[in-house]
Formats: C-alpha cells, sequence, structure tokens
C-alpha cells in the first residue's frame, strides 16, 4: 500500500514518537520536495526507507499552482502528487484540503485516522492517551472527531 503525504501528518506523528507506524502501515510514503522543505529535521536525520521524495511533473505542478489560491503549497503539492501517481491514500490534516480532497473523491484520512488505523491492527496498545498527546502538541480535534476515532478503536 501507498500513500502521499502532507506536513502535518509526518510533524506529529514524529513530535509524539509515532512515525515509524507509518512504515508499517504503507510500503511507501511518497511527498513533495515542498512538504520535504517544511518538516524541518535535524541535519543528521536519515529517512527512513520507507519515506521517498518524489518531484512533480510539469503537469501536477499546473495542477498544484491552480490549488494554490485554496490552499498552502504543501498540501497542493500533496493533493496534485497523488492525482498523478495514484496511491491508495492521501494524508492531510488541514481542513480546506481535506474538504478539496473530498469533493475529488480522494481516499484520505489524517492523523488521528492513521492512528486509529494503527491501534486496530495492534501497532499501539490504545489510543486516547496518544490522541491526548497529540492535542498536546497543536493537533486541534474537535471532541466529536476525538471520540468518533475512539469509537473506531473500539475503545468506547
Amino acid at each position: 500500500m501507498m500513500a502521499v503525504s502532507d506536513t502535518s501528518p509526518l510533524i506529529l506523528l514524529d513530535k509524539i514518537g509515532c512515525l515509524m507506524i507509518l512504515g508499517r502501515l504503507f510500503n511507501k510514503v511518497i511527498i513533495p520536495p515542498s512538504v520535504n522543505m517544511e518538516w524541518l529535521r535535524p541535519d543528521s536525520y536519515i529517512a527512513p526507507d520507507w519515506l521517498c521524495v518524489r518531484k512533480l511533473s510539469d503537469s501536477a505542478m499546473l495542477t498544484a499552482e491552480k490549488l494554490y489560491l485554496k490552499m498552502d503549497k504543501g498540501e497542493a503539492d500533496a493533493i496534485a502528487l497523488f492525482s498523478e501517481i495514484q496511491a491508495d491514500l492521501i494524508l492531510l490534516d488541514d481542513l480546506k484540503s481535506r474538504k478539496y480532497a473530498l469533493t475529488q473523491g480522494l481516499p484520505l484520512t489524517g492523523t488521528a485516522g492513521i492512528l486509529v488505523i494503527a491501534k486496530n491492527k495492534g501497532l499501539i496498545p490504545e489510543l486516547k492517551p496518544v490522541l491526548e498527546l497529540l492535542r498536546n502538541h497543536n493537533l486541534f480535534l474537535s471532541e466529536e472527531v476525538f471520540e468518533k476515532a475512539l469509537l473506531l478503536a473500539n475503545e468506547i
């Protein structure tokens, strides 16, 4: 299974020590160069084998440029790259980009959804403390989304 990711799932999962979950869920996570640049890591950082940067083709770049008026560059580039390579899932947290992706029929999930999948596959023992940790690292989760995630993870 292959996914294209925007920056926020990478940053948030990295901050809470759960980045390796992506490598366990997906054979490849592909990011555009703009996402790679937004995701600031130490100079000594060695990217895992499952993470790769892929340049947008000229036609994908035209698609992305049209989206820049609607959303930030990383999200626009990720959506354009996803549409070009036909990955299985796109990883987005930003509400504007999620709404746009849904109108285009793109299969998507965000950081909370990734963690629900991880919980259901036995990669994390309990979802609630991880979601609370995410909230402490500035991921906005409405109470409705928080409860739905717990429900999907069979924790309520």
